[in-house]
């Protein structure tokens, strides 16, 4: 199955901020077109736009959803624009709330574990095929570090830092000084460990200063990296601003659900409120493209790993 990639090209020096806006962004003057915002928007919705719109198409988005695939089953469109006039600059912006943000929030496949900064295990227990003894005979790693700006070199508060395994999914937010700690039992563990750090419950102010957020990131830490004390850098939210295209490239993600494989093709109709054998009630998603999605899952996960999480409360 193909899917479809977001791409610009050429770039354009023109602000977003000096634009006109309107209902469907704003309106550059430069190339008296509309620039649609799709920082606001999901996949699904960016994909409806891109297979309508027939047309060259100006938008602002973030790097996240370029790294994304598009959700949609009609593959028939294919947008290119290496000729276009129309930016692909980058631009710093103020604020980060677009619909794909609420598939990296809540997190949990079987059983979560929230924890405190100071390392006191709260737990969020889902159906689990483990005995509850087994946890506790556990051996536990305590993952622990500190999380700053990288611009203001200051901590950054309530960052949410994710060990991601494909049967369970571990959480922890950082405290006021920045620190935090998670304890892993260590049969989660192996040479490659991804954790995602996301940004989306900081509520930090800047007067006068363009600042859009902080861009979640994800890192793959070794067994001796998690026994270290890890410094993290929060990298300020970059946009992308100017003519965009959808492209086609063969990829055939593995998607799974409490801990087992569902079709790709059923994930997508579910998105898309069609029916569907997938179920998505109460349920949120994460994605990680080719090279933290082998270090979840293996090669098989090359084309990219859908993790189907249940929606909690922090």
């Amino acid at each position: 199955m193909k899917n479809k990639i977001l791409k610009l090209d050429n770039p354009c020096n023109e602000k977003w901020e000096n634009m006109k806006p309107n209902e469907k962004g704003n309106y550059c003057d430069l190339c008296t077109k509309n620039v649609i915002d799709f920082t606001k928007l999901n996949q699904i919705q960016i994909s409806e736009i891109m297979k309508k719109s027939g047309s060259k198409i100006c938008a602002r988005v973030t790097h996240s959803q370029l790294n994304s695939p598009l959700m949609n089953l009609e593959n028939n469109f294919d947008l290119n624009f290496s000729n276009s006039k129309a930016a692909a600059g980058l631009i710093l912006a103020t604020s980060l709330t677009f619909g794909q943000t609420s598939h990296a929030e809540s997190q949990s496949i079987k059983t979560e574990f929230i924890q405190s900064s100071d390392s006191i295990v709260n737990s969020k227990k889902e159906k689990s095929t483990s005995k509850p003894s087994e946890l506790k005979l556990d051996k536990l790693i305590v993952f622990k570090g500190k999380i700053t700006s990288e611009d203001l070199k200051k901590p950054v508060e309530n960052a949410k830092i994710t060990l991601v395994t494909s049967q369970k999914i571990l959480n922890a937010y950082s405290s006021t000084d920045g620190t935090f700690s998670i304890e892993i039992p260590a049969s989660l563990i192996d040479d490659d460990n991804v954790i995602r750090v996301s940004y989306y419950d900081v509520k930090e102010k800047r007067e006068n200063e363009m600042f859009f957020g902080y861009e979640t990131k994800d890192y793959i830490l070794s067994k001796e990296e998690l026994k270290t004390n890890f410094s993290i850098e929060a990298e300020p939210e970059v946009l992308y601003l100017g003519g965009i295209g959808a492209y086609s490239e063969k990829r055939k993600p593995i998607v799974l659900s409490n801990g087992v494989e569902t079709k790709y093709r059923e994930f997508v109709k579910a998105q898309m409120g069609e029916k569907s054998s997938c179920s998505l009630e109460n349920k949120d998603y994460l994605y990680f493209d080719s090279k933290f999605a082998i270090a979840i899952y293996g090669k098989k996960a090359k084309d990219g790993l859908y993790i189907l999480t249940n929606k909690t409360e922090k």
